[in-house]
């Protein structure tokens, strides 16, 4: 598969909150559609684990998820098992496994394996939820929302708005850094405007093939450029980080744009 890359970001909290005793370390992982980095994943771990990471983040597509194939969600639901002896790990399922549960005839029991098994290897699966937790003396809000399979349709895509993410999922905390796990970045402008200080996004595979200055080519939508195929964006004094992500499916291949995960100083 390749080396992992390794790409920084030191994000701001707001001047409100309780500053963290240190600067809070976040691991951010999506894509991994079940590949494999060294036996039982053991180098995709040292990669990790070299981070010293305070919570990490999964943000989608663990598996491959394609009528008549495997699924390989074993290989997923086996990394983030090994990451939770780290330290915490949230998760939320992408659209690969949330087609499993829109067309369950087709994937017979998928779902809720992959549901199950996560939650009792001691992940927190959020499903339009949300979790507290306090790292360093700093109180984070954690949500996570299913994006409805509708918003990843190919070529024509409605627009999530504001409003129908505050329906799924509710308000922001007012007391908190409020962190969204959303695995489609494009809908980056309506997580602003809800209220999260800060999203986290895969799906985009850094654009599958990267150019110089022009960035990633190619969404999985098949969009020519796609705005947030990977980095670290600002809107309206919120933040979007962007995994490229680690693995593929349909189209075998990244050029120039090697497997990653993505370390976050939230200071």
């Amino acid at each position: 598969m390749g080396r992992i890359i390794v790409r920084r970001y030191r994000i701001p909290l707001p001047e409100q909150l309780a500053k963290p005793t240190r600067p809070v370390r976040a691991v951010l992982i999506g894509d991994l559609h079940g590949k494999m980095f060294g036996e039982a994943n053991k180098d995709l771990v040292m990669a990790i684990e070299k981070e010293v990471p305070d919570v990490i983040f999964s943000v989608g597509d663990l598996a491959v998820c394609k009528p008549g194939k495997e699924t390989k969600a074993e290989v997923g639901i086996a990394l983030l098992k090994r990451l939770s002896c780290i330290c915490p790990v949230y998760a939320i399922l992408g659209n690969h496994e949330l087609r499993t549960r829109e067309y369950a005839k087709a994937y017979p029991g998928v779902y809720d394996h992959i549901r199950n098994e996560l939650r009792k290897s001691g992940v927190t699966l959020l499903e339009n939820d949300q979790d507290r937790l306090k790292l360093l003396g700093t109180e984070f809000c954690i949500h996570g929302m299913d994006i409805p399979m509708k918003y990843y349709k190919k070529l024509s895509t409605p627009v999530l708005t504001a409003e129908e993410i505050r329906h799924s999922i509710g308000e922001p905390e007012k007391d908190c850094y409020n962190v969204l796990l959303a695995h489609h970045p494009v809908f980056f402008e309506s997580y602003a405007l809800w209220g999260a200080d800060l999203t986290l996004s895969g799906h985009l595979h850094g654009g599958m093939v990267r150019l110089p200055i022009l960035g990633g080519a190619v969404s999985p939508q098949l969009k020519l450029f796609p705005k947030y195929d990977c980095g670290l964006y600002r809107k309206y004094g919120h933040h979007l980080a962007v995994t490229a992500g680690l693995g593929w499916h349909s189209i075998a291949f990244r050029i120039n744009n090697p497997p990653e995960i993505t370390s976050m100083e939230l200071y």
